[in-house]
């Protein structure tokens, strides 16, 4: 796969903003590499899945935040 082919540039640009992470080198482990305030920090498939959702519900209750 080629990461800057095969991925949107929102997709990318968002990896970038959250630790500017990037496939591993290694596909069989379904991961990638990236930087957080601790240094190295290693993200599977099913990590960013779970992290989508936990993304999905801060957002919604920032609408019903603000919708009073």
């Amino acid at each position: 796969m080629n990461y800057v082919q095969d991925i949107s540039a929102d997709a990318r640009e968002t990896m970038e903003l959250i630790g500017n992470f990037s496939p591993t080198v290694r596909v069989e482990e379904r991961m990638v590499k990236g930087y957080v305030d601790d240094g190295k920090c290693y993200l599977g498939s099913k990590d960013l899945r779970e992290m989508s959702k936990h993304f999905i519900e801060v957002a919604d209750w920032l609408d019903k935040r603000a919708e009073g």
